[in-house]
Formats: C-alpha cells, structure tokens, sequence
C-alpha cells in the first residue's frame, strides 16, 4: 500500500494530546509542597481514563500519615467497653460502623444539634436558622430514635435515597417533603384534553423536582453533622497530605477526589460546605508504594466497570515489569534465557502484610509468571572495564540482569515472592529479599542497615544496597473502555 503522512485530523489530535500532557506535566512541577523524586507524570487523558507513571516510594491511594507500628496494634476488643469520646483518651478504638451509629445516638440525644449554615446569600442573618437546617436537626433526633439505627447507610448517595423513602417517618410535620407523589393528582382528576394533560404533567414534574432537591438538601447537612461527629470517635491516625499520594496529586490537578473518599466537609456543617458534585476517580490497578511504573485510573464509573472486567478476565490486560536481580540461577547456571514460574501463593499465617508459597492443597492460590532476560548488566559492565579499567580500580561485583516479568495471574507481592523463590530476589527487597533493609533516618534519607544490629551496608563501588525496590511496570495494554480497541503505554525504568 501506498505510505504517507497520516490524516490531518490524526495528526491534529496527537499534536493536541501531547500539548496538553506537557501542560498537565508543567503545573504538577509547579504544585508547592511536591519534592521532584516524588512527582508523578501523565502519560495519557481522556475522558474515562488518566494513566500515570509513578516514582518510587509514592503512596498510590491516601491513606494513614503515620499509622501506628504492627507489634503495638492492639486486637481489637468485642465487648461493651468504654467509648471514645472527642478527647480520645485511654478508650479503646471505634469501628467505622460502631462510630457511625454512636454519633446518629449522640445527635439524637443532643438539644439544639443545628448549626447554621455558612450562605452567603443575604437570605438569612447571622443566628438565624433556615427552614433546611431545622428539618435537618429534626431528622437527626428521629433518625437516633430507629429501632435499629445501625441500618442507616453510611454511603451518601444511599443515605440521601434511605432518607428520600423514610421521610414521612423522618419528618412527620413536614408534609410537602413526603413521597414524591405527594403533588401527582389522581387519575379521576385529570382532565380529559390532552393539553391540560402535557401542562399537569410539566408542572408535577417540577414541584417533584423541588421536593427532591429540597429534601437532598436536608440529607446532606444531616450527613455532615454525622460524619463530623463520627470522626474524632475512631480515634484515626493523621491523613496524608495530597501531595503524598497519586490519586492526592492529581486531586491537586483537578481531576477529582477518590472514589472511597467520603464527601469534604467543613468545620461549619453547613450543606454548601459539602461538595457531592466532585468528579471521583476509581483506581483500577494500584501499585505497591515502592513500585515504580505505570498506573491506570478511571474518571467514571462505567470506565471502571468496564475495566475491572477487563483486569478479571485472563488475557485482556498485558502487564510488563522490569526487575533487577543479582543472581538468576536458570540463566547464570542453566543458561536459560526465558521461562516459566509457577508457585502457588497465599497470605502469610504469621504476618499480615505478606504473602508465602503454599500447595493448592494447602489453601494455595493458582499463580504463574512469565519471565526473559531483559538486559545483562555484567557483559556491559566487563565491557566498560576493558575499555578504561586500570589496576589500581577495585573490583565490582556482579551487577546481576535485567528481568522482564510477564504476570499472568495478579497476586499479592507475586513477581517478588516468584523472585526470591528462584533467585536472589529483586534488589532493593525488603520484604522478600536476601538481604532486608532496615531503614534509619527519615524518608528522605538515603542510608540503610541490614538487619543484623551493629552491620553496616557495604558501601565499596558496585556493592552498595539501592534505596528503593527495583520493580518499574514497563508496559501496559488494556481496551479502550469504548471503542474495546487494544491501547499500549510504556515507561522507562527510573534506575
């Protein structure tokens, strides 16, 4: 076939997406509070997906600033034992649901729950209370009075629909919020010309509109007062800053909020400080902190729908990693340059946070990953020695190889335990490694310990340990959530 340069209109299209990736690039560079080695890179947007490349040791999701260490986690205790209250002193730690239902109790017992609200509309002075914020309070006073208030939902759509369908119940002395066929007229009543009809029907539709909105209103400063209360009952470490995470930094950029995260409130309460029409991006595939590499994440939830069962179904979605290994004995010894491992996993019995190989007979899990030597480090390191090596140079160890890691199952830590199983282990490893690192210092230090006490890193050219795990998801394929259309996205190792 004839070759030429491509439509007009495609070549359009990429000029403008690579415009606005070096923009979206340019301002995340110039956010205040993001170190460099910590910012995150857009490497394709659209209007369903944003994929990103992350750096090592970034959070891939918000999460705790400074969680407490595993052996001082107390067990959680079952019984009737005391409360904590906004001090949070010497009480044992609430449940997210054991909160939630103490603090609609609280409210409900409390006289004068209501708060005014922040408008800045000139309706209503300041000390006066408006038509919404004593329907709110009055809800709440009903809501503790449930026979079982541990039904209430804690979601905030489904909240605003369970007060929506309890409203008579809720709210007995405000009719007109009641079911939204309160203002419908009945059947007998219509009249017989079609447009009296299409007028009937038009101005139904809009009083249903205004009992609906009104109503949403009043949910949603109920659900703040609750939310405000129920917070300092889980006695909860810190949140993360937005720059600590990627989904934090491209909250920063405007993309959205989390998908788990529940809707921002203000110390006020008041209904204009919650923000429920905020974009949420779902994290289809997250990567551990010290993973380096490539990240996809939804901007609606039928991109993530439509992706998850993608990621579900075996062959869909092509994952490539980059490793780093010292020594690979099928390849040093056997002299194999590609293969097949299959291990069985499942979680560890005596840590929380890591996995083990295990038989399937044992409670193991179906687990494979293909692998290929990537890159050599030795041949090219004996070549930069014979090229300008004098006597005097000591002598470096072997680097180890590049591995290329094909998952074809997605477990827990799988490409580091199939690692450790069959070599040395990925470099950098803490966990699953040869030889863990202890780290001393803050985050932003670059020494480390093994982890026998008194035994420095050796720090001689070539030999020393790297401070971050050298893991880099290099490629990813995936269908676009549309068109179904394969895409590919590629990233360059860090190291």
């Amino acid at each position: 076939p004839a070759r030429g340069p491509p439509p007009r209109c495609h070549c359009t299209i990429l000029i403008s997406l690579e415009i606005e990736l070096k923009l979206w690039n340019r301002i995340i560079m110039s956010l205040p509070n993001v170190p460099p080695h910590l910012t995150i890179r857009i490497l394709y947007s659209d209007e369903n997906v944003v994929a990103i490349d992350k750096p090592c040791d970034l959070r891939s999701v918000p999460g705790h600033a400074n969680p407490p260490p595993l052996e001082k986690k107390r067990p959680r205790q079952t019984g009737t034992g005391a409360c904590v209250g906004e001090g949070g002193g010497g009480s044992r730690r609430m449940t997210s649901q054991e909160a939630w239902v103490k603090a609609i109790q609280l409210l409900s017992a409390d006289e004068g729950t209501c708060i005014p609200s922040n408008r800045s509309d000139g309706n209503s002075s300041s000390g006066e209370i408006s038509m919404e914020e004593a329907a709110a309070e009055k809800l709440l006073r009903n809501l503790g009075s449930t026979a079982n208030p541990a039904c209430v939902p804690r979601k905030f759509e489904t909240f605003v629909k369970y007060c929506h369908r309890n409203s008579k119940r809720l709210l007995p002395s405000f009719s007109d919020l009641h079911d939204s066929r309160c203002n419908v007229e009945s059947k007998k009543e219509r009249e017989p010309t079609q447009k009296k009809q299409k007028c009937d029907k038009s101005s139904q539709q809009s009083s249903k509109g205004n009992a609906s909105s009104i109503m949403r209103i009043i949910a949603e400063i109920s659900y703040a007062k609750i939310q405000s209360k129920q917070q300092p009952l889980m006695n909860l470490p810190k949140p993360t800053e937005d720059f600590e995470s990627a989904i934090g930094q491209l909250r920063m950029l405007g993309f959205g909020d989390h998908s788990n995260c529940a809707p921002a409130t203000t110390k006020g309460g008041g209904h204009n400080s919650l923000q429920t029409n905020v974009a949420k991006l779902h994290v289809v595939h997250r990567l551990d902190c010290q993973t380096s590499g490539i990240m996809l994440v939804a901007r609606n939830r039928s991109a993530a729908s439509t992706l998850c069962k993608a990621w579900r179904e075996r062959g869909s979605v092509q994952k490539v990693y980059l490793a780093h290994v010292r020594h690979w004995p099928p390849y040093h010894k056997q002299k194999v340059s590609e293969g097949t491992i299959d291990i069985p996993l499942a979680p560890s019995r005596t840590e929380r946070i890591k996995w083990e190989s295990r038989p399937l007979s044992e409670g193991g899990k179906e687990c494979e990953t293909y692998w290929k030597v990537h890159e050599d480090l030795d041949n090219i390191t004996a070549k930069n020695d014979e090229d300008g090596a004098s006597q005097d140079s000591p002598i470096i160890d072997k680097r180890g190889i590049i591995l290329e890691l094909h998952p074809i199952t997605g477990r827990t830590h799988q490409l580091r335990i199939h690692c450790a199983a069959i070599g040395s282990g990925i470099v950098g490893d803490s966990l699953y490694g040869d030889s863990p690192i202890a780290w001393i210092g803050d985050d932003t230090t670059t020494r480390h310990i093994d982890e026998k006490p008194g035994v420095n890193a050796k720090t001689t050219a070539g030999t020393e340990l790297p401070n971050t795990l050298r893991l880099h998801a290099h490629k990813l394929t995936y269908p676009d959530p549309n068109s179904g259309e394969k895409v590919t996205l590629d990233s360059p190792k860090m190291w």
